[in-house]
């Protein structure tokens, strides 16, 4: 009988085994594109959008966590959490689109990072399995890509298209969380066997969405001298004089 402790058993298996590798192809891509613009001072902003991020949604998922939820609290963590990601847009709302790049993924990352510790520390303390700490990590770096997509379509496409990562982030989010707050609501192995599956088929896409998004976010690429073929020093002073009436 395919229960749904044992259907939860196989899917931490395949995020901790297909959703690394997932991970990892999906960071290659945004770390290409990442190197590919000019050096930015990025952690601090990040680290600190990102805690305040993870706050906020906190306090916004903390109704349905008390109320047990559970369903509802995988779609409402997708939708709340790859939200406030975007912050920096509104903190940061003059800087160039590159620097909004970096600082949206860089929020990402830390709000994953910060979360992980959190939730790692409890699986320790509640004593659960060992291997949950494999899952976290990969976490941490979906949270990173998530972000990566979201904003890579954001400010590289136009019109209805541009909020194609952002539905992909919220949607892949959710499903993630499903199948074990599946379990904890009570739903029948088999319902909870379809979630994982449609979370992994999330998963296996990430690496094109993310791949997607790096060429899109290419579009942000400072303009390179015609003559030295580099991205010149002053080239926030050139652009804010050439904004100017």
């Amino acid at each position: 009988m395919l229960t749904p402790e044992r259907v939860i058993g196989y899917y931490f298996g395949v995020i901790t085994i297909a959703g690394g590798l997932s991970v990892l192809l999906a960071v290659r891509y945004t770390l290409r594109r990442w190197r590919s613009f000019p050096e930015s001072g990025w952690k601090v902003q990040s680290f600190a959008i990102g805690v305040l991020g993870l706050i906020i949604a906190s306090i916004l998922e903390a109704p349905l966590l008390f109320l047990k939820t559970w369903v509802a609290l995988a779609f409402a963590a997708g939708i709340v959490e790859e939200s406030v990601k975007l912050l920096p847009l509104k903190f940061f709302e003059r800087s160039q689109e590159w620097e909004k790049w970096k600082l949206v993924i860089g929020t990402g990352l830390f709000l994953g990072v910060v979360e992980g510790i959190m939730y790692t520390a409890g699986i320790f303390a509640l004593n659960q399995p060992a291997y949950l700490v494999g899952v976290r990590l990969v976490l941490v770096g979906l949270h990173t890509v998530w972000a990566a997509i979201t904003i890579g379509f954001l400010l590289g496409e136009t019109g209805w298209k541009r909020f194609t990562g952002l539905a992909f982030s919220m949607i892949a989010h959710a499903l993630y969380d499903l199948p074990p707050l599946a379990v904890a609501d009570g739903y029948p192995g088999t319902v909870v066997a379809y979630l994982a599956g449609l979370s992994t088929g999330f998963l296996i896409v990430t690496p094109l969405m993310a791949k997607k998004a790096a060429e899109l976010a290419g579009r942000l690429v400072p303009e390179k001298d015609e003559g030295t073929g580099e991205v010149p020093e002053n080239i926030e002073e050139t652009e804010e004089i050439s904004a100017s009436p």
